[in-house]
């Protein structure tokens, strides 16, 4: 009997990675136990992560989950880690019930909310696992023949199956695509949290600074950019359903809006602040649109513009922003693009499925040219007190994203007289 493994990072074997650890905490559910090496997880919120963990969709596979530990650091930058429990028999794969689950950074990741996500994805590694090997006899190299990366339309992509291939691409690995399809799809409301990203001139007007949570689902909903959405993929929702036993009708994919061209003018600090509208195609039910933008040649690096329902005016401003205040000072927000950029709008509905719209490619630095031309001859005075242009002050640097590079630190706030 050939024993089989498939997580694949950095642990081959289920070790001590800090010297022998102190258990903080347990908790037995289920014949499941939680263990806590973590100082910030105590009993009562074992007992919650539980509850967290049920809340995820779940068949029979659950069963043959055995442990999950919770370690207070992280070898190698990594969240969490899955390890299945699968032999190999007479060509016939054999499920064990000693499954575990390690996460990672404890001590960051110290509430229901921070940890679901992570909590999710990695028990989506056991369910799909599990019931691909239960319904189709496949695993992971073998997986290309699988009903699964038919009806996901991964036969032409360049899809890892076989993490010591020389082409491997950890986005581009099933397990993490898979994985990433279950949170989307089957993972708890916890697990697809939304952050209320504000837009250049809230942040201004309520003098705060840019957001520090740069993983919300809402703005990262899977790993690979380059894949359409889980819940953009008609009968894959049923097809991850009927491999655990169960049919439910097929969720409705709505219209998707499309983004208008943006538009522009000039903020008081002489900078470009732009526009951009859509309409709502579904009148009948609320949604939560998320505007991110990102380098045309790195999908990696979303930023997000705002995040508004379906019931506020569907317009966001973007680039720089600026007030004139009582005392007559200029109080400036800057953002600055250069190069190409592309959009698109991350769409919520009220069950949690997230879909995509078609995306928006301008090349913002002709885009700021034409708008300086086209207001230079305007009358600098404007009723909304941002299109006037007064000379930019010296001290102001603003950092400007690169086009292949992280758009983290985009702003700097100015107060000049």
């Amino acid at each position: 009997r050939d024993r089989l493994s498939i997580f694949f990072i950095l642990f081959l074997f289920k070790t001590d990675i800090f010297a022998t650890p102190k258990v903080y905490a347990t908790y037995t559910a289920n014949n499941l136990t939680i263990t806590s090496y973590s100082k910030s997880w105590n009993k009562n919120m074992l007992k919650n992560l539980y509850v967290e963990l049920i809340s995820n969709f779940h068949g029979d596979e659950f069963d043959f989950l055995s442990d999950i530990y919770i370690y207070p650091n992280s070898p190698e930058g990594v969240n969490g880690l899955y390890y299945d429990d699968i032999s190999l028999e007479n060509n016939n794969y054999i499920l064990g019930s000693n499954a575990y689950i390690n996460l990672y950074n404890g001590e960051r990741y110290n509430t229901i909310p921070k940890i679901a996500y992570n909590l999710s994805h990695e028990y989506g590694h056991h369910y799909m696992i599990y019931n691909l090997v239960k319904s189709e006899n496949l695993y992971y190299n073998n997986l290309k023949e699988s009903k699964y990366t038919e009806i996901r339309n991964l036969k032409n992509s360049p899809v890892s199956y076989n993490i010591d291939s020389e082409d491997y691409l950890y986005h581009w690995d099933i397990m993490e695509i898979m994985a990433d399809d279950y949170v989307q799809l089957l993972g708890s409301s916890n697990a697809k949290l939304s952050y209320d990203y504000k837009s250049v001139d809230e942040l201004l007007k309520e003098s705060k600074n840019p957001y520090d949570n740069p993983s919300s689902f809402n703005l990262k909903p899977q790993l690979n950019p380059y894949i359409p959405l889980a819940a953009d993929i008609p009968g894959l929702y049923n097809y991850l359903l009927n491999i655990s036993g169960f049919t439910v009708a097929p969720p409705k994919i709505p219209v998707k809006p499309k983004l208008n061209n943006i538009t522009g003018s000039i903020a008081l600090n002489g900078e470009p602040t732009y526009n951009i509208s859509w309409d709502n195609p579904n009148k009948d039910e609320v949604f939560e649109y998320t505007l991110v933008i990102y380098p045309d040649d790195n999908p990696f690096v979303p930023y997000p513009l705002k995040t508004l329902t379906s019931k506020e005016p569907l317009n966001v401003t973007f680039g720089s922003y600026s007030i004139k205040q009582k005392d007559d000072s200029i109080k400036s927000i800057s953002q600055k693009y250069e190069g190409n950029y592309t959009l698109k709008l991350y769409i919520k509905d009220s069950k949690g499925f997230m879909y995509s719209s078609e995306t928006l490619t301008s090349n913002f630095t002709s885009l700021s040219k034409n708008i300086l031309s086209d207001n230079k001859n305007k009358d600098k005075k404007q009723t909304n007190n941002i299109d006037e242009k007064p000379s930019a002050s010296p001290d102001a640097k603003p950092i400007g994203p690169s086009a292949s590079g992280s758009l983290e630190n985009l702003f700097y706030i100015n107060t000049k007289k």
